[in-house]
């Protein structure tokens, strides 16, 4: 009797592909100073800004917010601390205009400190604008 031989298919399994690494995002925050009552870029901030956006051209968001110590009425530090975001932001649009889009805007007047408001020296620390660059990872060199 004939024995009948049956093949077996090789089977080759379909290649799993992985599905795609999604890039954490990336920040950098850079912390400029005011005066007292003051939303005016000295000439040192305007080059701290300049310098810290020399390797983040491929920026994807930009937040700036504007911040104030806590003296002075609360209307007055919320009208500040906006000012000193927009000194921020017109600083920014001037020297890339290509950035425009990519500017928010934010004011806090009234928390957030970085420092005590009880000494001159936290006062002036918390008398700031915080630029937050953020960007993918997949447009870091």
């Amino acid at each position: 009797r004939a024995d009948s031989v049956t093949s077996a298919e090789s089977v080759i399994p379909a290649p799993v592909t992985p599905a795609p690494a999604t890039q954490p995002e990336i920040s950098r925050t850079v912390t400029v100073q005011f005066g007292l009552g003051s939303a005016k870029l000295s000439p040192a901030t305007r080059s701290q800004l300049n310098g810290a956006m020399g390797d983040l051209l491929h920026v994807r968001r930009i937040t700036i917010i504007g911040r104030t110590d806590s003296t002075g009425p609360l209307a007055f530090n919320e009208s500040l601390a906006f000012a000193r975001a927009l000194a921020v932001r017109d600083r920014l649009r001037k020297t890339h205009p290509t950035l425009a889009a990519t500017l928010t805007l934010q004011a806090r007047g009234a928390c957030c400190f970085i420092a005590s408001n009880d000494t001159l020296a936290g006062r002036t620390q918390n008398r700031r604008a915080e630029v937050v660059f953020q960007m993918s990872g997949e447009d870091l060199p």
